[in-house]
């Protein structure tokens, strides 16, 4: 994958195939690819985003997860404290604990801490779509199923978590309706 950059759409080679894509296909784009583990790639898909956009908190969220994932820790924490206000610093600190756990395969405990800050952050979605992912991982697919219905109720019809969130449902929904309770 080679990105290359033009006003508002993100170039993308692949598979000898160029696709253009806008910033919300260029979100769905980055959360396929952190969920096929391919961080790098993603990383550079949400830096584009970011650098769009500075304002989105789902972007700055996945961009600390990848952070996390290439075990730069300082960069992560960083991305979130500068994202979150002052007053919200705990819950940068807290959600920085769950991306780590994530990480490094912590589940449970990366569990723990989305569940209280999905009570605690309302404001931020994307933390009931990773909390689904964390649930569905773990095979409790009624209670990931019912996280991204709540990504969703708690973003913009058209926003960028809940469409994302929706691609979720449907395929967990559909994989159910043939038979199969996979997650992935």
């Amino acid at each position: 994958m080679t990105p290359r950059t033009e006003q508002h759409c993100l170039t993308v080679r692949a598979a000898d195939r160029t696709y253009r894509l806008d910033g919300p296909q260029a979100f769905r784009f980055a959360y396929a690819l952190l969920r096929r583990r391919k961080y790098q790639e993603a990383t550079r898909v949400l830096e584009w985003l970011l650098e769009a956009n500075p304002s989105r908190d789902a972007v700055v969220v996945l961009l600390a997860y990848c952070k996390a994932t290439a075990r730069d820790y300082q960069a992560s924490n960083r991305l979130l404290c500068q994202q979150l206000s002052e007053q919200h610093r705990t819950k940068a600190d807290q959600l920085q604990a769950a991306l780590v756990y994530l990480t490094v395969g912590m589940w449970k405990d990366a569990a723990e801490e989305f569940f209280m800050l999905v009570r605690a952050c309302p404001h931020l979605p994307v933390i009931c779509l990773l909390l689904g992912d964390v649930l569905a991982y773990q095979g409790q697919r009624t209670k990931a199923l019912l996280c991204w219905r709540l990504a969703v109720k708690r973003d913009r019809d058209d926003g960028l978590v809940a469409v994302v969130a929706q691609q979720m449902l449907s395929a967990h929904l559909g994989a159910s309706s043939q038979g199969r309770d996979a997650v992935d």
